[in-house]
């Protein structure tokens, strides 16, 4: 969010030199928080979230908001979508699952859940013995939630469909998530030997892809085309809200001293290497100069204002209504409806108050 804002020039560099150092940079309000919070960022940040299960919580009860205000006729929601981007280690915060039930009674189809599923937490894997995928679709689908998952990205397509008697999807289903992790910190060559290998039919599977391509077999949560089927599903469905449980990889692109590692939360520089290879993997028109010059502090990028990715991102800003996240503090009252056929008088609203106050003698005393 903060790199977006640097590209639309809401944020400069020295604002973002000041990441997580809230005091020590500029003084109180010079620096960036980690963890968003409209206190911290008054004109920032709308609502407190990251990992620690605000942010489902938040989400569900403003799509719950959004149609209260379409319902009574005070404002037109109806092409308002709320969209919630967890961890699947959040889900274990007691905030992260305890409204899921009132979503799905309302039945906000205006609501989608997209829950990254790296597998990794803080301190280790989320489930390492376990799936944490599968026990999220049997709460959410028990809870009435529309179910999509991605977990395998379209290089594995050929794959699966020669698997004609099952023996790919059994390796898959009983493989646990920690050895998952295990295979991303190591090598093709190791996957082909530690998972294709279990089975001699799976190993004949892959006989004829170098170890290169199976390392290159990609996780659904990475395939932008599995994304935008299931974003574009989630928001097609109609009656329920809609979970998007989406597998990936812990550190993807920042290389293999970071990805799928248990100290990618504590790794926080890149080498000169794993820098360049970033750089690589996303195209960044960087010289190497630049990188050497100073690898612990390399520079910021931006493509430029005339660039087709500026214009690519100023135009779909404009077309959804301006710059997020963005947090006004003055707002226009909203106009009451009156009661059509009723008075109206500041008397007859004051006579109806809500909760209703009942006389003594309809209580009764235990």
């Amino acid at each position: 969010m903060y790199a977006r804002a640097f590209l639309e020039g809401r944020l400069g560099e020295d604002r973002l030199d000041g990441f997580r150092q809230e005091l020590s940079h500029a003084g109180p309000g010079g620096g960036l928080p980690s963890y968003p919070h409209p206190r911290l960022m008054p004109d920032f940040w709308e609502f407190p979230t990251v990992s620690m299960g605000l942010g489902p919580l938040n989400a569900i009860y403003q799509a719950r908001f959004n149609r209260y205000l379409h319902h009574r006729g005070i404002k037109d929601t109806s092409d308002q979508h709320v969209w919630a981007f967890l961890g699947d280690g959040e889900m274990d915060e007691v905030e992260s699952l305890g409204a899921i039930g009132l979503a799905a009674r309302e039945e906000l189809d205006n609501l989608t859940f997209v829950i990254n599923c790296n597998l990794q937490r803080l301190d280790g894997p989320v489930r390492g013995n376990g799936k944490i995928m599968q026990e999220l679709e049997a709460f959410f689908r028990g809870a009435g939630w529309n179910v999509i998952k991605v977990i395998w990205g379209r290089e594995w397509d050929p794959l699966l469909a020669a698997d004609t008697d099952g023996a790919l999807v059994n390796l898959m289903n009983t493989t646990p998530d920690g050895d998952y992790q295990t295979y991303k910190a190591e090598s093709g060559a190791f996957v082909r030997e530690h998972f294709f290998g279990r089975d001699p039919r799976t190993r004949k599977m892959v006989e004829h892809m170098s170890d290169e391509e199976i390392w290159n077999l990609k996780r659904g949560g990475h395939d932008y085309r599995k994304l935008y089927a299931a974003y574009k599903a989630a928001v097609e469905h109609t009656g329920q809200p809609t979970v998007i449980l989406a597998k990936t990889i812990k550190g993807w692109t920042l290389g293999s001293h970071f990805e799928g590692r248990n100290a990618t939360h504590q790794m926080k520089k890149l080498t000169l290497d794993d820098l360049k290879s970033f750089r690589d993997r996303l195209y960044l028109d960087i010289p190497d100069s630049a990188l050497e010059s100073n690898p612990y502090l390399p520079p910021y990028y931006h493509p430029g204002e005339k660039s087709d990715e500026m214009q690519y991102l100023r135009e779909r800003r404009e077309q959804l209504g301006g710059f997020l996240p963005t947090r006004r503090t003055t707002t226009i009252p909203l106009q009451i409806p009156g009661r059509s056929g009723s008075p109206t008088s500041s008397a007859a609203r004051a006579s109806r108050r809500w909760p209703p106050r009942w006389p003594s003698s309809a209580c009764s005393r235990t």
